[in-house]
């Protein structure tokens, strides 16, 4: 069928498709169904995941750097062949069928031609679709397999969507062989400017690391009504192929870029001529919402019969637009980087058997307390977390559907304890069926520990009965010897007040790469008042529901290492730092944004029955103080307030009239995902009568940081003062350990030692490189000196430097005979410092 002919029939199909509802849209009845409408509605927590994700931008290094006119990556060995996608599976099948598999392929240089090498679509999209064929989006299946992993094709049983769109895998050697195949991380990157697009392109060139082959990502579009698919002009570039020139309003479908083509052309405004430099929808600015010159190409995972095998042209106009004027979601790109290697430490394998798998959440946890009955620190799941739908634990009908062996990896879980100490390890299994639909029991549960070899401990308890709207836990005690990283650094230099400072933390066991972060943990403790009933100064939201007010402060408050002068109050019951409104009604949310909530829920002010906001303050204090309801039960109450002192501590307040049986979240948070403290009244049923709890934190240098890197840096403004820091420094496996610094601006002059002198490494030159490449140092004092090189497992590759050496400045040639292309690290190690950087092998 012509293309032209595919745009005149797809224009007349918008009566008749909803956004949500999986609809073929093929014009062709004889050709591959086009199904679309696989994406579900995104919650407040989606936005606030999406708003988290680190975004990708380009380095200063790139700018000088040439691309080529054109590059399109399904031509690597990496990407697996053309597909079509069963059901409304879209978001999986561009998020794990093609990007995921060309990723973690290209990481491993192998290709993506064998079901060994491959993904499936509807391992991940099985959790999510409620067990009925569902919408999700590309990013939902990347959480799951960055925490637990994905099986390949062949294992999960041979095809992509084996078993259909309500079947989950059974079998412990499946899910282990999967926990090999994992996601590192998650970035976004905006298209919505030349500059922007930029990023995306050297992304699809080189990974942004110098790679020898680029990178792909996905986005999602609208594909239903008013989707336009044409060709491109005759006597133009790629003349006859298809181009995308206007996606739908209703965004339904995710797809994957592949590559660009800075060469095609098509004429929006009907001039007779291809511009970038006109303003062609009159908005009185040029910018790339102006182009005519240039497109994205993309894969569909609609079959061959899409487009051109497949494929067609995104012009890079829609890329700028707004999605109701024809352009892509968001102006937004997600890309991924894979782990090429990653081996368990410890697993849990269990059995479970259940009649409805949506009525239970598994976790595990662990103590280093033998006698505990109850796990000292949690891990959970996007995965089994109350899922699947109304169906047995495989998702079919006969009796043996009701049990699932499964496997999880707990090996983060080893950060809490001691190496070769004995440990409790727990199984949990929380229900929630209140009119009692499901019934279930955990068959069995085992760990396994692969630190030396493997070894299987199996559980005593056998067949036990899930606790009916409860939580199940059994445990297992083992001794686990590990290689945990651990901070080495003893103490940090003393600082001058307005002076530069900068140090390098040091770390050593567990697996490079390292990652370093400051933890400040609040602690909470119960506080007597009398309920602070102010209604001095009453601040106006810019909207009864979902509004915030901006408050001016008289003292310099410290909330996690930084000072502010002002907070902004949100209706919904919380203090945020930035000036609008954010949704933050849950603790999950609360853990991934920086906020003071007293509660936190869905609420309105109903002025005509007195709700509002008030504040008052002065340079010792500033209370401020919710008298509110829920949105559309005015009905229910809420009546809170809190204090907060320039010391950083904050107190919070409930009235004895707040309506009990509602759903609301208590708490502070960094919003890191890792510094937060949920409070213990945080969606309690009912609040005692005159409740008040307070949240002390450790004082934290304003001006300093540390880096991912491990330097910790800045300029101190306090003097006089000492700071107790706790460090915590992550490796390759999420196994981390902590470690509090006193950090002093006391007794310290110009004159005195602001740090000792510094070991210093430079990055290798060049980088990346082919052959050969020189690394420099320089060493501050005399010292047994090593440089080493790690691949990325963190296994030592080649000793450059072994010996005690002396003050000075060296250079040591890197020869990569017997190294195959890849991502390394090189360290550094003089006397008690050391200092790692990375490099990259090409060929």
């Amino acid at each position: 069928m012509n293309i032209k002919h595919w745009l005149i029939i797809i224009l007349l199909l918008p009566a008749l498709i909803v956004n949500g509802q999986n609809t073929n849209i093929n014009p062709d009845p004889n050709g591959d169904p086009w199904i679309a409408g696989g994406l579900r509605a995104l919650t407040v927590e989606d936005w606030e995941f999406l708003n988290d994700l680190p975004v990708l931008e380009l380095p200063e290094n790139y700018q000088t750097r040439d691309l080529p006119y054109a590059i399109d990556n399904s031509l690597q060995p990496y990407f697996r062949p053309i597909f079509n996608q069963q059901g409304g599976s879209c978001g999986q099948a561009s998020g794990v069928g093609y990007n995921f598999t060309y990723e973690i392929d290209f990481e491993r240089d192998i290709v993506a031609n064998t079901t060994y090498n491959q993904y499936p679509t509807h391992f991940t999209w099985n959790f999510l679709n409620g067990g009925v064929g569902g919408g999700s989006w590309h990013f939902d299946g990347w959480v799951i397999i960055k925490a637990n992993g994905c099986p390949n094709v062949f294992d999960y049983g041979g095809h992509f969507a084996y078993g259909g769109e309500s079947r989950w895998m059974s079998g412990y050697d499946e899910y282990y062989n999967g926990m090999h195949n994992k996601v590192l991380d998650i970035f976004s990157i905006n298209v919505g400017t030349y500059e922007e697009l930029e990023t995306l392109k050297y992304w699809m060139h080189d990974h942004l690391i110098g790679a020898e082959v680029g990178g792909i990502g996905c986005f999602a579009a609208g594909v239903s009504d008013v989707f336009s698919m044409t060709s491109l002009p005759a006597g133009t570039p790629e003349a006859g192929k298809a181009v995308i020139t206007y996606w739908g309003a209703a965004v339904n479908h995710a797809m994957t870029f592949v590559g660009f083509n800075d060469s095609i052309r098509y004429d929006f405004n009907n001039d007779g001529y291809y511009t970038t430099d006109q303003d062609i929808n009159a908005d009185g600015v040029v910018d790339l919402k102006d182009c005519e010159i240039g497109g994205l190409k993309m894969v569909n995972s609609w079959g061959t019969g899409f487009g051109n095998g497949g494929k067609a042209f995104v012009m890079y106009k829609l890329l700028a637009e707004n999605t109701d004027n024809g352009g892509i979601w968001s102006n937004m790109v997600h890309v991924i980087r894979t782990r090429e290697m990653y081996e368990p430490a410890i697993t849990i394998k269990a059995t479970v058997k259940h009649t409805s798998r949506n009525k239970i959440r598994i976790l595990a946890g662990i103590s280093s307390d033998i006698t505990s009955t109850e796990p000292s620190n949690v891990m959970g799941f996007p995965l089994f977390n109350y899922q699947g739908g109304d169906f047995y634990m495989q998702g079919g009908t006969s009796e043996a559907d009701k049990t699932l062996e499964l496997g999880l990896d707990i090996t983060p879980l080893l950060s809490y304890i001691t190496p070769g100490e004995p440990a409790k390890i727990f199984l949990q299994l929380a229900e929630q069926d209140p009119n009692n639909e499901g019934t279930g029991e955990i068959i069995s549960y085992a760990i396994i520990d692969y630190t030396d070899g493997i070894e299987e401990i199996i559980c005593d308890e056998q067949n036990v009965p899930i606790n009916e709207n409860g939580t199940t836990t059994l445990s297992i005690i083992k001794a686990i010897d590990f290689d945990k990283p651990v901070i080495e650094t003893e103490a940090l230099p003393g600082a001058v007040v307005n002076e530069p400072y900068s140090y390098q933390l040091d770390a050593s066991g567990g697996t490079l790469p390292y990652v370093w972060d400051v933890i400040m943990d609040y602690s909470e403790e119960s506080v007597e008042y009398n309920f602070p009933a102010i209604e001095d100064q009453q601040l106006i939201p810019t909207d009864n529901d979902d509004g915030y007010a901006v408050q001016e402060l008289e003292f310099l408050f410290p909330f996690y290492g930084e000072y502010y002068d002002n907070v902004t109050l949100l209706t919904d019951g919380a203090i945020i730092f930035e000036e609008q409104f954010i949704y933050l009604r849950n603790e999950e949310a609360l853990k991934n944004f920086k906020v003071i909530a007293p509660y936190s829920s869905d609420l309105m002010i109903y002025p005509a029955q007195g709700d509002a906001m008030w504040y008052n303050g002065d340079e010792n204090s500033a209370t401020f103080r919710w008298r509110t309801s829920k949105y559309a039960e005015p009905e229910i109450n809420v009546d809170v307030a809190v204090t907060i002192y320039p010391d950083g501590s904050v107190e919070f307040y409930y009235g004895n009239d707040i309506t009990e049986g509602t759903g609301w979240a208590a708490g502070v948070s960094k919003g890191d995902g890792q510094s937060y403290l949920i409070a213990a009244v945080s969606n309690a049923t009912s609040i005692p009568d005159d409740y008040a709890t307070g949240f002390y934190s450790p004082e934290f240098p304003f001006g300093m940081e540390i880096s991912p890197e491990g330097i910790f840096s800045g300029t101190p403004e306090i003097s006089n003062h000492t700071w107790d820091i706790t460090f915590k420094v992550t490796d390759n496996y999420n196994i981390f350990s902590t470690k509090t610094l006193a950090f002093s601006t006391a007794n310290v002059g110009l004159n005195d030692i602001v740090s000792p002198l510094l070991l210093s490494l430079e990055q290798n030159i060049p980088n990346p490189f082919e052959h050969f490449s020189i690394i420099n140092y320089q060493l501050p004092v005399n010292a047994h000196t090593s440089l080493v090189v790690f691949d990325i497992t963190g296994k030592e590759v080649v000793r450059l430097v072994d010996e005690t050496q002396k003050t000075g400045d060296y250079a040591v040639e890197l020869n990569a005979q017997g190294l195959e292309n890849g991502i390394y690290f090189y360290k550094l190690t003089s006397g008690s410092q050391s200092v790692t950087k990375k490099f990259v092998l090409l060929r």
